[in-house]
């Protein structure tokens, strides 16, 4: 297996993304999500550094989560953190890529509590990126079975974050990312 490179991660993810989550092959629901540029060393999922999402467009869940992503240059590592407002927090570690068929496939594990009282639990991710524009994010445990999202980008990273610079924009872009996912 290749070496894991941050580059892989700052020069993909960026960007709107719409997705549809499957539970163990059954459809459960549709997930829009924003990734601004990971400039610098860290970046968030969802919004700006160190705010929350909007409602509605929470990745994974509809909780408001304060997300950051960044390289872990001494173990070589994508890592996000998350904390929600339920005192839920979890961790996600890309830790190996590969080429198969053409497809660049990423591995790494999760662990996550939904909420304060709850367990930790641990799965096991993969993420399949068919193109610049398609990825397929899989997250694997014996609790929560296969729950798989195959996602396509509608905005590129530049274009969201020029919206999000522009505050009199952020309102329009989330009603026009809303409204793209009725279509």
């Amino acid at each position: 297996m290749a070496e894991l490179t941050a580059k892989l991660f700052r020069n993909y993810f960026g960007g709107s993304w719409l997705g549809k989550i499957t539970k163990n092959g059954e459809f459960q629901r549709e997930i829009l999500f924003n990734w601004p540029v990971a400039f610098e060393k860290y970046s968030s999922i969802g919004t700006e550094e160190g705010l929350k999402t909007p409602q509605g467009i929470g990745f994974y869940d509809d909780t408001n989560k304060v997300c950051i992503a960044g390289w872990r240059q001494d173990v070589k590592r994508w890592c996000m953190t998350w904390f929600n407002e339920f005192g839920g927090y979890g961790e996600t570690q890309w830790v190996s890529q590969e080429i198969i068929n053409g497809v660049t496939v990423i591995y790494g594990y999760c662990n996550e509590c939904k909420q304060e009282s709850d367990d930790i639990t641990n799965h096991i991710v993969l993420c399949e990126i068919t193109d610049q524009d398609n990825f397929k994010y899989s997250i694997n445990s014996f609790k929560k079975g296969l729950v798989e999202i195959e996602a396509r980008r509608f905005r590129t990273a530049k274009k969201l974050k020029s919206l999000m610079q522009q505050e009199d924009n952020a309102i329009e872009m989330f009603t026009e990312s809303i409204n793209y996912t009725k279509k």
